[in-house]
């Protein structure tokens, strides 16, 4: 198996902007996993709200297509297996 980047589209209304999320895991299962242990173990479950089995999720997502505004600076490494947006991965 490979790792895949995965965007979980939680802000629809901000597609590649804040408020979504960017995992590289094997399987959006995995993603999905990560992203509830680490909101939980920062105390921001609230972010959790509309992460749900509607959330949209882009595997193999282009990050260039991401907000270069506040994304790209503030992301993880894309390479490593875990939550780079927000940046929890380093």
């Amino acid at each position: 198996m490979k790792l895949i980047r995965y965007w979980f589209v939680t802000s629809p209304e901000n597609r590649f902007g804040p408020g979504n999320f960017g995992v590289t895991a094997y399987s959006k299962e995995e993603g999905i996993e990560m992203i509830i242990k680490a909101m939980t173990s920062l105390g921001l479950q609230q972010l959790l709200t509309n992460l749900n089995e509607d959330t949209e999720v882009i595997a193999n997502i282009d990050i260039r297509i991401l907000d270069e505004g506040h994304i790209i600076p503030n992301m993880g490494v894309v390479t490593y297996e875990g939550v780079w947006y927000p940046n929890l991965n380093m």
